[in-house]
Parts: structure tokens; sequence; C-alpha cells
């Protein structure tokens, strides 16, 4: 499991992979974390979505951590516990988050949204589970 932040001329895109659906979405937190800038893990938030596809939920749960960022004022940091399910009407994720609050010590990047271009879920022979998102910044 690992993830690394690739190249994008305008954004900040990012490839998490995963054994399981939980680590690869767990190694897309911490990406997410890295982009934004480095965060202890201060304190627990709990996160729940739930979504139609794969895909759809990759989006709202990125989108629900920038929300975090803009309203709770907070710095993800990394997912301590995640749990991603398929259900009979779509896919629902579960994680407890941890965070710090953005202050004069703890800066962070602005981001804006989520963006379904480039945005990839799909479990891939040979590598595992692969989440790709562009990070409209």
């Amino acid at each position: 499991m690992s993830y690394e932040i690739l190249e994008h001329p305008a954004d900040a895109k990012f490839r998490a992979v995963g054994d399981s659906l939980d680590e690869a979405f767990s190694q897309a937190t911490e990406a997410l974390g890295e982009i934004t800038g480095d965060a202890a893990a201060a304190y627990t938030h709990e996160v729940e979505v739930e979504s139609e596809n794969l895909g759809t939920l990759l989006f709202d749960y990125l989108d629900r951590l920038i929300f975090l960022q803009d309203t709770e004022r907070i710095v993800v940091a990394e997912a301590s516990e995640m749990d991603v399910q398929e259900e009979e009407d779509g896919w629902r994720l579960e994680a407890e988050i941890k965070a710090d609050s953005i202050d004069s010590e703890t800066p962070a990047m602005d981001l804006k949204a989520p963006t379904y271009s480039g945005m990839k879920a799909a479990y891939e022979e040979g590598e595992g589970w692969v989440l790709e998102a562009v990070i409209d910044i």
C-alpha cells in the first residue's frame, strides 16, 4: 500500500494503492494530507459517506474532507480507521480521521474541490485497488 503525488499542470493529483479498498482509501487520505500540508494527528473526526458507485464515493469522500477543512478549520493528517463496504444500493465509507487545527503554526493549502477529470477507482491486476484524483487548488 502506498501513494504518490503526481504531476499536474494546474492542480494537484495523487495515486493511492492498496491491497483492499480500506487501504487504498486510507492512502488517499494521507495523499490529501500531504497536498494540504503537514499536520499532526492531534484529534479525531468521524466521517461517513454513501454514494451510488465507487468513483462517486471517492469524489464525495474527498469533497467531505475539503468541506471539513473549510468549515472546521482542520488539516487532515491520516485515517486511523477505514471501512469501505458495498451495499445493495451503492457504497458506504466510514472513517476515523486524524486531523489538526489550522493556525499560524499549521498552515494549509486552500483546496477548492475534487474533480471528476482524471478520477479513477478500480482494481488492477498485480497492483490492487487504485484510486486517482485531481484536486482543484
